[in-house]
């Protein structure tokens, strides 16, 4: 398995949407190493890396641009498993939502999720964490997916303001505002669905309260057994925090619920320290935003946590050997080369 898992429930879709298409599924399975009988496994945790090659492989193959769109229309709550049975928990949409933000994990560890409420608008933002697989067919079907999720939630349709993605349109532009029914803008600085706030007032159907104590019983063993050790823990929650604001070893350690000075004891202990991972951070998504976006520098500058570009550049110059604009240019060329069959796939950053 790869560094990050996301279970099998994710697959859910694929045969109905290759049979449509007259497409061989078996066949687009096998050449990324994922077996058939996952299909039949939804709780089963696999490779997320895998899973998003997957959904690369089948939109290039089977000639569907639009292949995440096409596939979240067969994604709705049961996606989550448990995660979507602790909705029931709630009174209200609002509830809803951050309890499936709060234990996104137990789906894959390779997301981060996060509700935002300024102006009267709402904000769901979903990310991943650094990770060298391609993810633009993928974040279109979690967006999708997320859409569905919530309307499933809510027992009610979700009007969008807009919607964002990091990554280019890629043909999709008109595919998308259909499927969403709104402006849809990529290259944008986060993948997100805007709407009204209001809406998170909602009613939701709860389930009966007895059943509450076994599925909170239930989350918190699968939390537990999801649980590394410090650093992981660390390294996690600088990533949820560095994606959607600023992050300190303060800000860290208030959220584990221990003190700052203990937090550093035990990474120490741990053979790491929270500069050591902040710093690994910054260099995996620095190297994801260069050369997977379109983002200006300065925004990248800035999603990093620099306040100046000089000190990011250096820092990328002393993580990849070039200037971060350097390595965009090659980059690019590498992957226009990919595409027209002068270079070999392991050589292009942005299609492994």
């Amino acid at each position: 398995m790869g560094r990050y898992f996301i279970r099998a429930s994710s697959l859910i879709g694929l045969r109905e949407l290759a049979e449509r298409q007259g497409a061989d599924l078996a066949a687009a399975m096998q050449s990324v190493g994922l077996r058939m009988d996952l299909l039949r496994k939804p709780d089963e945790r696999i490779s997320f890396e895998t899973v998003c090659a997957l959904f690369e492989h089948c939109a290039q193959v089977w000639n569907l641009p639009d292949f995440g769109l096409r596939l979240a229309n067969y994604h709705h709550l049961n996606i989550l498993g448990v995660v979507g049975l602790a909705t029931k928990m709630e009174g209200t949409l609002r509830g809803a939502v951050n309890t499936i933000i709060a234990n996104l994990v137990i789906h894959s560890d390779a997301k981060i999720a996060a509700l935002d409420e300024r102006d009267g608008v709402a904000t769901v933002t979903l990310e991943t964490h650094p990770t060298t697989a391609y993810t633009r067919q993928y974040m279109l079907a979690s967006l999708g997916t997320a859409r569905s999720v919530i309307e499933q939630a809510g027992n009610a349709g979700l009007k969008l303001i807009e919607v964002s993605l990091r990554h280019e349109a890629g043909g999709v532009q008109a595919a998308a505002e259909a499927f969403f029914g709104c402006p849809v803008r990529f290259n944008a600085e986060r993948n997100a669905l805007y709407f009204d706030a209001a809406v998170l007032d909602r009613p939701t159907q709860r389930s009966d309260t007895a059943y509450h104590a076994i599925i909170d019983r239930y989350l918190t063993t699968l939390h537990h057994e999801l649980g590394g050790g410090v650093a992981e823990t660390v390294r996690k929650e600088i990533a949820r925090q560095m994606e959607f604001g600023r992050c300190t070893l303060e800000s860290v350690a208030q959220r584990l619920r221990i003190e700052p000075r203990s937090l550093q004891r035990q990474l120490k202990q741990d053979g790491s320290g929270f500069r050591d991972l902040m710093d690994d951070w910054r260099r995996e998504r620095a190297l994801s935003l260069v050369t997977r976006t379109r983002l200006p520098l300065m925004e990248v500058t800035l999603a990093l946590g620099y306040s100046d570009q000089s000190i990011f550049s250096r820092a990328f110059q002393r993580w990849y050997g070039q200037s971060p604009l350097a390595y965009r240019l090659k980059d690019a060329a590498m992957v226009a080369a990919l595409r027209h069959g002068r270079a070999r796939p392991e050589m292009a950053h942005g299609l492994r």
